[in-house]
């Protein structure tokens, strides 16, 4: 979906009538909407059942690009695209939620697997995309029947997830005033090792958001690197984030988490280095590459990391969608940051800064231990 809609939002953006500034006011109303999604998604599992949201919300979510293909003018497009950030929300924490649950009871790690999908579904919908525009097919079209397969797929796929194996006792209790309830849920799940982890979460998002928003435009500015060959950049990252991770998983297993993610810093940093200090694009292209593949199974471990520490589904999923919180403030922060940084020291110096947020991350790797949880063998029945 993501990708599909990130391919045609050029000739979306001008059907809608939208300026640069206005769909820059869109696209952050979406991001508002999925931070406030994950305070209360929680709320929703508990109510509902975690499978079933999600089933749902996967169902209803792709219908938001033809809904969008539908609207006219900049009001229509931004609360078209905070709703669809609400309800991504909801979901981003529920699959996550699922995964740390399958992780637990296959007593392997998954998630990056889970992750390397996203990156495969990312590209197949922009290549899908190119397709459909070199044959002509308008966006309304094009969107439904985006919509209408990936419900389908959800349809199907979600009769195959696990539900959360208990329901948090004070989260179920239905005494007191529902605005009490509803500020003691808020504040509920922010204990250390979440905030600890979505540190970790926020500075890898402030990393990757940087270099995937500002790779094209690092070839172009500082190298002179045409357009054609500046796409390359940002299409070599995440083709070689998508490959790592799908091996991610056999190198968790193997190295453990904390291990893995020191290494997976310096490769980043390796890269990082090699992008500033090499003058040819020709030679970049390859060292944003190797940032991808430093930075792909960071995300998933720290991601597992706060899931697993908690005592049961439920909290899991509280603890997901509060680390979630402090990851996506850090990605809709990176960009900006990076620009200006950009605009103060030059964007070479902007990317050699961002080994400060890596650093972090190493030096407080061993907040992912709980990621190795069910790196134990299964007993034997």
């Amino acid at each position: 979906m993501l990708g599909t809609w990130f391919a045609r939002l050029p000739e979306v953006r001008v059907q809608l009538g939208l300026s640069y500034g206005e769909l820059g006011a869109a696209l952050l109303a979406q991001m508002i909407g999925v931070i406030i999604a994950m305070q209360l998604a929680e709320s929703l599992f508990i109510r509902f059942g975690s499978a079933r949201v999600v089933r749902a919300g996967a169902m209803f979510v792709p219908w938001f690009l033809p809904l969008l293909a539908l609207s006219h003018g900049p009001a229509e497009a931004t609360g078209g695209l905070f709703a669809w950030g609400l309800a991504a929300g909801v979901l981003d924490v529920g699959m996550n939620a699922a995964g740390v649950r399958t992780e637990k009871l296959a007593r392997r790690p998954i998630l990056n697997s889970l992750h390397a999908v996203w990156g495969a579904g990312a590209l197949l919908g922009s290549l899908l995309t190119a397709f459909a525009v070199r044959s002509g097919l308008a966006p309304r079209p094009h969107f439904l029947i985006i919509a209408l397969a990936l419900s389908a797929l959800a349809a199907v796929s979600g009769r195959y997830l696990l539900s959360d194996d208990q329901q948090a006792p004070e989260a179920a209790s239905p005494h007191g005033r529902a605005m009490t309830r509803l500020v003691s849920y808020l504040r509920g799940g922010w204990t250390l090792p979440v905030i600890v982890l979505g540190m970790l979460g926020a500075a890898e998002a402030i990393a990757e958001t940087s270099v995937s928003s500002w790779c094209g435009i690092f070839l172009t500015g500082q190298r002179a690197a045409p357009a054609s060959l500046a796409s390359l950049g940002y299409t070599a990252f995440i083709a070689a984030e998508t490959g790592t991770r799908l091996a991610g998983d056999w190198l968790h297993q193997r190295l453990g988490p904390v291990l893995l993610v020191r290494i997976s810093v310096a490769v980043t940093v390796a890269g990082l280095i090699a992008v500033i200090a090499m003058p040819s694009p020709w030679l970049d292209i390859p060292g944003f590459a190797v940032q991808g593949c430093g930075i792909a199974v960071l995300a998933p471990i720290i991601t597992g990391a706060a899931g697993h520490g908690a005592r049961d589904g439920s909290a899991a999923s509280l603890a997901i969608a509060r680390f979630s919180t402090l990851y996506y403030a850090g990605a809709m922060a990176g960009p900006a940051l990076t620009g200006w940084l950009a605009q103060e020291l030059g964007l070479a110096t902007a990317f050699g800064l961002l080994i400060l947020p890596l650093a972090l991350i190493a030096l407080l790797a061993a907040a992912v231990t709980p990621a190795g949880a069910m790196r134990d063998p299964a007993p034997v029945a």
